[in-house]
């Protein structure tokens, strides 16, 4: 996948996870845009966000926002 590409795919994972989302939706949505798109490729990019802060995971679905930090 060439860098545009990334960048355009990552911009259409944030805005379509405006509202939580499983991987398998996720795919299912994007698909139609990027055909040879993998699950795992997908998956990589989530974690990456996710590492980011770009991206939360919470109960099976994704989400675009910031990481809420927890008073301990």
């Amino acid at each position: 996948m060439k860098p545009g590409q990334k960048r355009r795919l990552e911009a259409q994972v944030l805005a379509l996870l405006r509202t939580p989302m499983s991987l398998e939706e996720l795919h299912d949505k994007l698909a139609p845009f990027h055909p040879g798109l993998r699950k795992a490729t997908l998956f990589a990019l989530l974690v990456r966000l996710r590492r980011e802060g770009k991206v939360v995971y919470r109960e099976g679905r994704f989400l675009a926002g910031a990481v809420e930090e927890e008073n301990v």
